[in-house]
């Protein structure tokens, strides 16, 4: 199957307070959608643009000049050989450019997309296309997103759905993230896991003193606790200290997720479907899991990551749950026909082809930025 059209649209929702992490703020939601048309049908997917503040510019960019010319009378068929040959010809110019992480988000967009394709051609969801069978006709979910603000209405918030487990955001500085702690254990609760988040803001002996003093509030596990994740640091962590240890939203390509699995610090991998490499790659990541390892998909996007993800959990029983943001996401929340179902701390998976979503067009209009349209037969 070849592609006939790829549409490439750039949405912003501007933020009235900005949503702010250990290392900086997201001043708008940001999303850049990637529609591919072939035989009738067309398959949706997203890239990760969160940061910086002019990553989804270049995203555009990267797809529209880097990776649709290399569409042009290819078989998308097989969506893991297409992202091998893909990266195989990027991989040069990326070498040069030094910058892996933005291509692979542009290829991580183009592989939800061709999943999604082959699935409503197929007539089947992207779930029942990895291999699941069926049976899992909801997903667990915990609540991310919570402090360093308003952290009372958003544990509120997250306890009326139902969630029975919380995210909150640490590394800006101990009194800071001390409040933030005590106000979710108290807001949550004895009965709800709270999960913490440093965004790689501490060193190995910063982050071994955050589970020392971190201990009264009982902390489930620890995301990109050292800065730049380098694997010996966390190894050197992991011997420091008990809390589970989670990763993986920053790793890029098959060797690198290869190489943290193998060292066997991580409890917890976090590959991104928007980011990683799409279900061809965090599907590869599935099946190498060591024993005692769980596939938890980070999910910080729009509306596209969020189905993907459930699709992802539906499909595979090593993903025992799903990351849900906490905070409003016009980009996730108001964009689809019918929004996702979530109740009792659980997403619905839809009954619906391919991702099981579609979007809204209409909605989408008063979000769009920039919008680029490619006739693939007319691309030289």
């Amino acid at each position: 199957m070849q592609l006939d059209r790829v549409r490439l649209t750039l949405l912003s929702a501007p933020l009235s307070e900005p949503v702010r992490m250990s290392f900086s703020q997201l001043e708008s939601r940001d999303m850049v959608v990637v529609e591919l048309e072939a035989e009738g049908h067309v398959g949706v997917g997203e890239s990760w643009v969160n940061y910086p503040a002019w990553a989804a510019r270049e995203r555009m960019v990267t797809l529209e000049r880097g990776i649709v010319p290399l569409l042009v009378g290819r078989d998308v068929s097989d969506p893991e050989r297409l992202q091998a040959e893909l990266w195989q010809q990027l991989a040069g110019p990326v070498r040069q450019g030094g910058a892996p992480g933005p291509v692979w988000q542009a290829l991580s967009a183009i592989d939800l997309a061709v999943w999604d394709l082959l699935a409503r051609r197929a007539g089947v969801s992207v779930a029942r296309l990895l291999g699941g069978h069926g049976e899992r006709f909801h997903v667990e979910a915990y609540a991310s997103g919570i402090g360093p603000s308003d952290v009372e209405t958003y544990c509120r918030l997250a306890l009326e759905r139902g969630f029975t487990a919380v995210k909150t955001r640490v590394g800006f500085d101990r009194e800071q993230d001390e409040r933030t702690l005590a106000a979710t254990r108290e807001a949550v609760g004895d009965d709800v896991a709270v999960y913490a988040d440093a965004n790689q803001a501490w060193d190995v002996a910063e982050a071994a003193d955050f589970c020392t003093w971190a201990a009264p509030y009982r902390i489930g596990w620890l995301e990109e606790p050292v800065a730049g994740n380098r694997i010996e640091d966390l190894v050197a962590l992991a011997g420091r200290v008990d809390v589970p240890l989670a990763c993986g939203e920053n790793l890029y390509g098959a060797d690198e997720f290869d190489r943290y699995l193998d060292a066997r610090v991580i409890d917890l991998i976090q590959p991104d479907l928007t980011k990683s490499g799409g279900f061809s790659l965090v599907g590869r990541v599935g099946r190498r899991l060591p024993a005692g390892v769980h596939l938890v998909p980070h999910c910080y996007g729009g509306a596209l990551v969020t189905a993907a993800s459930v699709q992802l959990a539906a499909a595979s029983p090593r993903v025992p749950y799903i990351e849900l943001d906490a905070r409003p996401n016009p980009l996730r929340d108001e964009i689809l026909c019918t929004p996702l179902t979530i109740a009792d701390g659980r997403v619905t998976v839809p009954d619906g082809p391919g991702l099981g979503v579609e979007l809204d067009q209409d909605a989408l209009e008063k979000y769009v930025v920039d919008r680029k349209d490619c006739d693939l037969h007319a691309v030289v």
